[in-house]
């Protein structure tokens, strides 16, 4: 634990905090000792988590209600720890919806590209930049997707935002090394957070064996500073390599759209 704070610092923002994976990473990071800086546009959730979290450990934490589809949203985030020594980034805020791509609407494209996108580039940027200027380590960790690395169909605005998160860690990683910043993105499964218990019907959702949110950000915390993509879950990790790795493209994509019709349609 202390060489994790040594490393990471005394604070860490959690963008997308109150519930789901972000939930988890708050609890867990407040068990060793980290203090928080709470983001969430979900006022109501993220207090009562604030307030358990409170109860149990002895931390700081800081609430911020915000909605990270807004420009100004990494500015107003960066200004708000800019007296802390907030050294380790999260980012698990995403916007996801399964439908067509004809049927999105121009105002939900984007809300993928400025949730999804802009505010965690620009949030980086000025994050490491800060960390670069004080001389000073650091950890960044993204919350990607497996639709990020397969693009399966009825979620193509989802799949290439979180693709965008993938390259961007990748490209980051080779850049950061040398500023002692480690960046790392958790490629998740199914994961039983509030977004996939709304956009999942009932009947397939018995079918399924999501991962809880916990184990997830277990994992992407244990991976930190030790691999650029990592991939929760071995039916995960399985489910990749047979995918992208043994079967012809054109097998995958018709594995992919077959199984996404039988759970969605």
């Amino acid at each position: 634990m202390n060489h994790f704070r040594e490393r990471y610092g005394e604070w860490a923002m959690i963008a997308g905090a109150a519930e789901g994976i972000g939930g988890a990473f708050s609890e867990m990071l407040a068990q060793l000792g980290i203090n928080l800086v709470m983001v969430d546009n979900n006022l109501d959730s993220m207090k009562q988590l604030s307030e358990k979290i409170r109860g149990e450990q002895n931390v700081e934490i800081r609430l911020i209600n915000i909605d990270l589809a807004l420009p100004e949203a990494s500015d107003l985030l960066l200004q708000s720890t800019i007296d802390i020594d907030c050294r380790l980034l999260l980012y698990v805020a995403a916007y996801s919806k399964v439908k067509p791509f004809l049927s999105s609407k121009k105002a939900e494209l984007d809300t993928y590209i400025g949730l999804n996108n802009r505010t965690p580039i620009q949030l980086i940027h000025g994050f490491a930049d800060r960390l670069n200027v004080k001389k000073r380590s650091g950890g960044i960790i993204l919350i990607s997707s497996l639709a990020g690395l397969l693009g399966p169909p009825l979620v193509a605005p989802y799949a290439a935002t979180k693709g965008f998160l993938i390259s961007l860690a990748e490209s980051l990683s080779t850049e950061f090394k040398p500023l002692n910043i480690d960046i790392t993105v958790c490629c998740a499964g199914l994961t039983s957070t509030p977004t996939y218990l709304e956009n999942t019907p009932d009947k397939t959702r018995k079918k399924l064996n999501p991962m809880a949110p916990g184990e997830v950000a277990e994992y992407a915390i244990r991976h930190l500073g030790k691999k650029t993509i990592c991939i929760p879950g071995w039916k995960n990790r399985m489910n990749y390599f047979i995918l992208l790795r043994l079967l012809p493209h054109s097998i995958s994509m018709k594995i992919m759209a077959k199984t996404m019709k039988n759970m969605y349609d």
